[in-house]
């Protein structure tokens, strides 16, 4: 379970920073983990961080080579204190570790190297590990747990990502009309043509997110409880919401 919060964050804080809304989802997402996290609990939790982070698939790389490369950048001041006036040239060296080696200090295992003439011995703190992203993904990692997010969205996507933002809007809109968690509501959506597309196509999730028993679309319900002009992902729509009169809907 520790693995899948880790990632979970990975993925979370890889949106932010490339200013993904979290209820837009994804098709898929790549992860790596070291193979001590691997079991068969982990992969029943795919499922949950899939949810976690709002993607439709999760896979596991074969080796997290496929995702990331790792890069050592010698540390002066350790190595220092071991070579003294050929420092310098241990540092240099440092270049000709190879990937297992890297993944080896990673580990807390010391590793040797054969350059310039001689044998190098490096220990875990002699070296910091860095990742250079090999794939057109949206990376992230934390040694090494890593993920990778394929930010391309179809239209499908897109349309549901809008719809998710609606029924945010929606259930903000109902507790500024202090609406209790079991009302029943008639809603209404106007405006921009592809938010309606959406919300037409969600029209079943919508309304059970949002206890709507009236989803009017393309024009405002009158004397709302609530209303917001508002743009969702520069589309501008009108959004309200008022209690639900089975009688007297719309």
């Amino acid at each position: 379970m520790d693995a899948v919060r880790r990632l979970a964050t990975l993925a979370r804080s890889a949106r932010e920073n490339a200013q993904l809304r979290v209820r837009q989802p994804l098709a898929r997402m790549k992860v790596a983990v070291p193979a001590a996290a691997r079991g068969a609990e982990f992969d029943q939790l795919l499922e949950l961080l899939a949810r976690e982070v709002n993607v439709k698939q999760v896979t596991i790389a074969g080796s997290e080579a496929e995702l990331v490369r790792l890069k050592p950048k010698a540390n002066f001041r350790t190595l220092g204190k071991v070579f003294g006036k050929d420092t310098p040239l241990a540092a240099q060296a440092v270049a000709s570790l190879t990937q297992d080696q890297l993944r080896q200090l990673e580990a807390g295992q010391t590793v040797s190297v054969d350059a310039a003439g001689r044998s190098w011995a490096y220990r875990p703190e002699d070296v910091a590990i860095e990742r250079d992203v090999v794939s057109d993904w949206l990376v992230q990692s934390d040694g090494p747990y890593v993920v990778a997010l394929d930010t391309a969205l179809n239209d499908a996507l897109v349309r549901e990502g809008l719809a998710r933002e609606v029924v945010n809007r929606v259930q903000r809109l109902r507790k500024d009309a202090g609406y209790d968690y079991a009302q029943r509501i008639s809603l209404s959506v106007s405006g921009n043509a592809e938010v309606l597309k959406a919300v037409a196509e969600w029209r079943v999730y919508i309304e059970g997110e949002t206890l709507a028993r009236e989803l009017v679309t393309g024009k405002d319900l009158s004397q709302p409880d609530a209303r917001d002009d508002v743009a969702l992902d520069e589309r501008p729509v009108v959004i309200a919401v008022k209690r639900h009169d089975a009688k007297s809907a719309g």
